[in-house]
């Protein structure tokens, strides 16, 4: 069994089913929640934090909030107007770049605590977000290879969700991948393969599929910034490009991001308190 893991914890459905997955196979699991200006209600994982350790152990998990605000500027807003004019992203970069910071932040973590592994549960059915498009997920695995560190995402193969009440439906039914899984919806044990149902089958969620639900709002942070993608992506950006091509030009966008923040992290570890990302870590 490996010793210890780090994972990034939101305390929704797929980052808690990661953590269960994650209880099996390392003595310890690292809960990391991040805050920042612009997400709202962070002590919600809490709920699912105490859940986690009534079922698996107090000493099986730890949990840690991080402040990520000033790194966070320094990924969103770094020649901002270089890369709006060269990229043409606009709002579409927002959350992939939060969680980009989140993932900076984690590999400085586990650095900190000789931590070999790190998780989070990324899930094929949130293809819309820039950071859980495949091509990003293997860049980013290899940001974190380069300082040793093995990220891995135990939930990706999983069923997206049956009901996406987050999301403009009726714009997301455009999209090819969404065509697929609507044809799919109510194929033989389709519902079982979701992380929803298994949390329920783990007596750890009171029905099957609880995303985008009251209770899903409870568990997790909120972001109102995510309400600003969503419109921005769905109701301006995709009216005049393929979904391809937003796929496509996120890749080269967080590709040179994460080279110029790899740059950064191995500055840290040689300068220490002297690199420029020393500032940005809110200790």
């Amino acid at each position: 069994m490996n010793k210890e893991t780090a994972l990034l914890y939101s305390g929704g459905t797929d980052s808690t089913l990661t953590a269960c997955l994650a209880a099996k196979q390392f003595d310890k699991v690292h809960l990391i929640t991040y805050r920042r200006f612009g997400l709202f209600s962070i002590t919600n994982p809490l709920i699912n934090v105490k859940k986690l350790k009534d079922k698996f152990g107090e000493d099986k998990f730890t949990h840690t909030t991080i402040s990520i605000d000033k790194l966070f500027k320094k990924v969103s807003y770094e020649n901002f107007l270089a890369n709006l004019i060269k990229y043409r992203l606009s709002l579409l970069s927002t959350c992939g770049l939060c969680k980009l910071t989140m993932h900076i932040r984690t590999i400085i973590y586990c650095l900190r605590n000789n931590i070999t592994y790190a998780c989070d549960g990324a899930n094929q059915g949130m293809y819309f977000f820039p950071d859980q498009m495949d091509g990003v997920i293997n860049e980013t695995k290899k940001m974190y290879l380069n300082f040793g560190i093995n990220y891995f995402n135990p939930v990706f193969e999983f069923e997206g969700p049956q009901d996406i009440d987050f999301s403009d439906r009726l714009h997301l039914e455009r999209l090819p991948v969404f065509q697929s899984e609507e044809n799919n919806l109510h194929a033989a044990g389709w519902k079982e393969k979701t992380t929803g149902y298994k949390l329920y089958s783990l007596g750890l969620m009171p029905s099957e599929n609880v995303k985008g639900s009251k209770l899903d709002r409870q568990m997790q942070p909120r972001c109102f910034q995510f309400i600003l993608f969503n419109i921005w992506l769905h109701w301006y950006y995709l009216n005049s490009h393929t979904y391809e091509e937003y796929k496509e030009l996120s890749l080269i966008f967080f590709k040179d991001k994460i080279a110029t923040f790899t740059k950064l992290i191995a500055e840290y570890l040689e300068k220490g308190k002297k690199g420029r990302l020393s500032n940005l870590l809110e200790d």
